[in-house]
């Protein structure tokens, strides 16, 4: 079975409203094993949204739209599907005793714009809708399933789960869709797909898709069939990724990069303190929103200005003089001194240019230098990170993570 998913609102349309319905829909179907094959956002046209209808009931087994089923002059949905059904409109019995117990039992009189709700396409069926004034629909239009519900969150999540999942179920049964994720910081997405590349050709027991966001490549591995092979397939091909990727996996599903470097320090019983300066903090941040660091972050210190990274850190005036706040010398020289102040096992620092100004053809913007001090010694390295202020900032902070995720794990 396949599904296309509607948006519709001109609100959605024109970028005033952001549509979370769309992927909200998508996941809980795909678990049912129906392939969504479209999302697709409508403008509150009638005539438009009634060929939409037609088009893609062409094509899939079930259309799940929301939106449109409001009171107002602009909810067309209910117009569009009738006709796409080529039905009249008529108050449906079930619809106006659900309008007016809905009334009563808040005290209220149903008002005259309410009772557009109550109309229906002919040979339509009201869906229960436990949160408010707006039944469900559901429909048979060619070949597919139709169903049509609220825009209003609570009212599509209630009628969602509680008579569209169901239906879809009964009509695929024993089937389902999982997706396990396979997180990994450290490659270009180019090299992740060249390293994968025949595991995702079409035709495999498994597809593989990737995804990026700040420097974070997440591989997600599909598979759809009944439960048991379903999950023996996602088994084996996570075990697949991983192989092929090596150290650059740091996780899996919803697996953050600062829980896997605190699983780290908590197995190596280790302490960390932090001078950051571009990042403002932000790493310090990712490390205590996981619980228990307080025994492993000793201590953060945003040395922002120069002169606190002279007399907080104990940076020499000369090396900043030399060679400028964002360089080599002046990194190695804040983890060596985050790390005696606190004295912790390790240290990591952050300096660099965040944007949009600051930068110079020899150290542009996106420039950032890090270092990493232990016992062993202090290893430095920099980067030149693409993006705004704000996406530097954090792929700075992942990036100088992986870093003490990387000496943890001993993979350096």
């Amino acid at each position: 079975m396949n599904a296309v998913v509607f948006s519709i609102g001109t609100e959605l349309v024109r970028g005033l409203r952001r549509d979370t319905h769309a992927a909200d829909i998508a996941r809980a179907v795909t678990a049912l094993g129906i392939d969504v094959v479209r999302h697709e956002t409508l403008d509150d046209d009638a005539v438009a949204v009634a060929a939409a209808f037609r088009r893609a009931a062409g094509e899939a087994d079930a259309v799940i739209a929301t939106g449109g089923l409001g009171p107002t002059r602009d909810d067309c949905t209910r117009h569009g599907l009738a006709r796409a059904m080529d039905a009249a409109l008529a108050e449906h019995p079930d619809a106006v005793a659900h309008l007016e117990a809905w009334a009563e039992g808040r005290g209220r009189s149903v008002g005259a714009s309410n009772r557009v709700q109550t109309l229906l396409p002919e040979g339509t069926e009201p869906l229960p809708n436990p949160l408010g004034t707006a039944v469900g629909i559901a429909a048979r239009l060619g070949r597919a399933q139709v169903f049509c519900l609220p825009g209003v969150p609570g009212e599509m999540r209630a009628i969602l789960t509680g008579s569209v999942l169901p239906r879809l179920r009964q009509a695929a049964p024993g089937r389902v869709t999982r997706v396990r994720t396979v997180r990994t910081f450290g490659l270009a997405e180019s090299e992740v797909g060249e390293r994968l590349a025949d595991l995702m050709a079409a035709g495999r027991p498994t597809r593989l898709g990737t995804a990026c966001h700040a420097g974070v490549i997440d591989v997600h591995v599909h598979a759809s069939g009944p439960p048991e092979e379903v999950d023996r397939l996602l088994d084996s091909g996570a075990a697949a990724v991983r192989e092929r990727l090596g150290g650059a996996v740091f996780g899996e599903g919803e697996q953050t990069m600062e829980a896997t470097v605190a699983d780290l320090l908590r197995e190596a019983g280790a302490t960390v303190a932090l001078a950051e300066s571009c990042t403002g903090g932000l790493v310090a941040a990712k490390l205590v929103a996981v619980s228990g660091m307080s025994e492993h972050l000793l201590e953060a210190v945003v040395a922002y200005g120069n002169t606190s990274k002279v007399q907080t850190l104990g940076v020499p005036e000369s090396l900043m003089a030399e060679h400028g706040a964002v360089s080599e010398p002046v990194a190695r020289a804040m983890a060596e001194g985050a790390r005696d102040r606190a004295g912790a096992d390790l240290a990591l620092a952050v300096t660099g240019i965040a944007g949009p100004g600051g930068g110079t053809p020899e150290k542009p913007v996106g420039t950032v230098w890090f270092a990493l001090a232990d016992e062993g010694g202090t290893e430095a390295v920099c980067e030149c990170l693409p993006g705004d202020r704000a996406l530097v900032r954090e792929r700075a902070a992942l990036y100088a993570l992986n870093l003490l995720r990387l000496r943890l794990s001993g993979m350096e």
